[in-house]
């Protein structure tokens, strides 16, 4: 293989003699069937597969890549972009690492920190609780009023109906937001058993570097 490679550079090579320096190239290439072709002009089919630039003594100094079909472009795209995702994860992850451990020096300050932001949301809840009993008892009073005029025969007025409504949709209001911070006391809770456990895991690893070292300044 190795001779016959040899004859053809140098048949090649004397046949690129005569032509420009800038034209006297050797490329190299496989096509689908797995069969080499050496040649100064490569076809254009060539243009699919990687190919390689030869010198004088048949020695690859250059290579270049097959244009790529439509649909490895896109997986090209796709696995750039779940490294370009993974990375950012990463980094996202060593931020929130250096945070943790600026941030909280014991567990039981993330148990405070916790406790804390729980205690804020719970006295929002309790605050909107009392808003809503309001609320309750003013729709009452709107609606006896409301019996009351059909009771006289009197129809009940527009005004009397939106603020049946309006009070209606403020009772709403208020317990989607209850709701809502009932769900983000959940998070919350969830978020700092994420973090309580990593914290761990970066103190163990801090204390095992320590460690290390100090075996090692023995």
């Amino acid at each position: 293989m190795r001779s016959r490679l040899r004859l053809i550079v140098a048949a090649l090579t004397a046949a690129l003699a005569a032509t420009p320096a800038a034209a006297a190239r050797l490329y190299k290439w496989v096509d689908e069937k797995g069969e080499v072709h050496y040649t100064d002009t490569p076809p254009p089919e060539a243009a699919r597969h990687d190919r390689a630039i030869l010198n004088e003594q048949g020695i690859a100094v250059k290579r270049l890549e097959g244009e790529k079909t439509p649909e490895e472009i896109e997986a090209e795209r796709r696995r750039r972009a779940a490294a370009e995702a993974r990375r950012r994860a990463e980094e996202a992850r060593r931020r929130h690492d250096r945070m943790l451990l600026a941030t909280y020096g014991s567990e039981a300050d993330m148990v405070a920190a916790r406790d804390e932001k729980i205690a804020t949301l719970d006295g929002l809840i309790r605050i909107t609780r009392q808003r809503i009993r309001k609320l309750e008892g003013e729709l009452e009073r709107l609606r006896r009023r409301a019996a009351e005029m059909e009771r006289a025969g009197r129809p009940v007025t527009e005004e009397l109906r939106r603020r049946i409504r309006e009070t209606r949709a403020h009772i709403r209001a208020n317990r989607a937001f209850i709701a809502a911070k009932r769900r983000e006391q959940d998070e919350i809770r969830a978020q700092f058993e994420r973090d309580i456990q990593r914290f761990r895991e970066l103190k163990a690893e801090i204390a095992a570097r320590e460690e290390a070292a100090a075996r090692r300044a023995d």
